[in-house]
């Protein structure tokens, strides 16, 4: 109904997984980078994980379009099959025979056909849609398929991909040994707020033939929180949006039509502490006299402020909405009261003005080497990426963290994108979480500005890095199997810690997985049997000789030396 009127020649919103549209995140991007490598590289198997509606089949799509003729593939997308029919329906994907009355017969041709595609140098993938459906057995099915094998390569290939109930699946003990032969394991996360609104003007723009702004950039903004930047959401959002300009005669959508469709498809999650242009003005107006009393740290956690008389900083912002009182003497100049959602946001748009994106990026980069106790002078971060990138370059280490839950639980700084009314996003550096707030460095310069916990979740847009050092230096996963200097390190370790009671052998046996597990359970981790990065913190952290810069005020070791 509405193309005509936009100027589109199709629906670009439809939820079918064109190809013309494919917009690729930067995470899509890596993940897809990763399995080509991995496919290119003989890796027998490869996992990709995420939430519903994340893009995961048409980054399936886009893989299969990258690898061409190249391979032989199957793609199975009804997995609720047992260890025979499965077997079936992958002769069946090749076009081979899927008749006959065992599993060891259809194994057996499956087997000859591997064979004959290696002798001609071409690959044989299996790819796996909704592989969270899989029963334990058909897991273990494809498990034994992974043994076929030449004596240089593996014959068959296998990509499973899921929603995040696989990664649950694949953690189970009774699967521990598929766990341990995956190579590439990733996971898909919503796209942030600058790829919402690329991806909304891609496929506009795709769409059309043309670049007309349809969509204004607070709708685009209100879009994202919305749909928290999920792909599928998204369409469906615009899809209706688009129809409702059209019944409105608009020519461009903005936040009253963005809103009104949310409530009509009843998307869970409303932007209500959004403030209106003129609160936005309001609170700006009177930043220059708020900022003198912002509740800013000195580098050992005390509160300043400029005058003992100047009232404190309202709190940026905090849906819901609630009434903030008033100081006891306000100059005459700050307005009525009004509600923290109103006026944090545009005190954070003024602390936002303080200095510009790369000078804050770069404020951060400095506060966080200055936490590790590492030289700070010629650092030079433009941006987010380059932040993380300095922090590599420094051999610092970097995990991505979703939760304030999850950075409390590692207990290092954390390296985030903090994001203003309008859009604006620029890193922060987590440097302390005391109760109900966080301690934030790079956002005034030379400074500590303190946030409580619903105004950093409203502004934080996830992930968030923390950062870490690994002195010895470990694999990124020991597990059962390995051996070597690592391992007897490990084993060290775990008996210094009382969890380790066997030789320094070197071989990382089922002595040594029951002694990483009982280590996880008694540092509140999954107890997988896996030294992988969480893991490996945490027995930094158990170490006295390891000290680091921690994140919970009243941890041990509040500031860090080289280990």
């Amino acid at each position: 109904m509405y193309t005509a009127y936009y100027g589109f020649h199709e629906k670009p919103f439809a939820l079918s997984p064109d190809p013309r549209y494919l917009f690729l995140s930067d995470t899509h991007r890596e993940v897809l980078g990763h399995l080509v490598y991995g496919i290119e590289q003989g890796e027998g198997f490869m996992a990709i994980s995420g939430e519903v509606g994340t893009g995961k089949t048409t980054l399936c799509r886009t893989l299969l379009d990258r690898l061409g003729s190249s391979c032989e593939i199957a793609f199975l997308f009804n997995p609720m099959l047992s260890p025979t029919e499965l077997i079936r329906a992958i002769n069946h994907e090749f076009d081979i025979s899927r008749f006959g009355e065992s599993r060891t017969e259809l194994l057996d041709v499956l087997n000859t056909f591997l064979l004959e595609k290696h002798d001609e140098g071409r690959r044989v993938l299996v790819i796996i849609d909704e592989a969270q459906n899989l029963p334990d057995e058909t897991l273990e099915q494809l498990r034994m398929l992974s043994n076929l094998e030449s004596r240089t390569s593996k014959l068959l290939q296998i990509v499973l991909i899921g929603q995040p109930e696989l990664d649950e699946k694949l953690g189970t003990h009774a699967l521990r040994q598929l766990r341990q032969r995956i190579s590439v394991w990733w996971s898909l996360g919503p796209m942030r707020r600058s790829e919402t609104a690329e991806y909304v003007r891609h496929r506009l723009r795709v769409g059309s033939g043309g670049d007309r702004p349809i969509f204004t950039r607070s709708a685009l903004a209100h879009i994202h929180r919305y749909s928290r930047g999920v792909p599928r959401v998204i369409n469906v959002l615009c899809d209706r949006c688009l129809l409702a300009g059209y019944g409105e005669r608009t020519a461009q959508i903005g936040t009253r039509i963005v809103r009104q469709v949310a409530r009509e498809i009843r998307v869970d999650r409303s932007p209500s502490w959004l403030p209106s242009r003129a609160v936005v003005a309001t609170a700006c107006g009177i930043f220059a006299a708020a900022i003198a009393s912002a509740v800013l740290l000195r580098g050992d956690g005390a509160p300043t402020t400029t005058s003992a008389e100047a009232p404190v900083l309202p709190r940026v912002s905090m849906p819901p909405p609630r009434r903030a009182p008033l100081p006891a003497a306000p100059p005459a100049a700050l307005p009525s009261p009004r509600t923290e959602g109103e006026m944090g946001t545009g005190l954070l748009d003024g602390l936002f003005s303080l200095q510009s994106d790369a000078e804050a990026n770069r404020s951060t980069l400095e506060a966080l080497l200055d936490a590790w106790g590492l030289p700070v002078e010629q650092t030079n971060a433009a941006t987010f990426e380059a932040v993380l990138a300095g922090i590599e370059a420094r051999g610092l280490r970097t995990l991505a963290l979703s939760s304030i839950d999850e950075m409390r639980a590692l207990d290092v700084p954390v390296v985030i994108r903090l994001v203003d009314s309008g859009g604006s996003a620029r890193a922060a550096l987590v440097r302390r979480l005391v109760r109900g707030a966080a301690d934030i460095a790079g956002l005034v310069p030379d400074q500590v500005v303190r946030l409580q916990r619903a105004d950093f979740d409203a502004h934080w847009e996830p992930p968030g890095y923390a950062v870490w050092r690994d002195p010895t230096p470990l694999p990124g996963i020991l597990s059962e199997g390995m051996s070597g200097p690592s391992v007897i390190w490990l084993q060290r370790q775990l008996s210094r810690l009382g969890h380790y009671g066997g030789s320094m052998h070197g071989h990382y046996d089922a002595n040594t997985t029951t002694a990483v597990e009982w280590f996880q359970q008694a540092r509140g981790l999954p107890a997988d049997g896996l030294v992988g990065p969480r893991t490996q913190v945490h027995l930094f952290r158990a170490l006295p000789e390891y000290r680091m810069p921690t994140l919970v005020m009243g941890a041990a070791s509040p500031g860090a030396s080289a280990p």
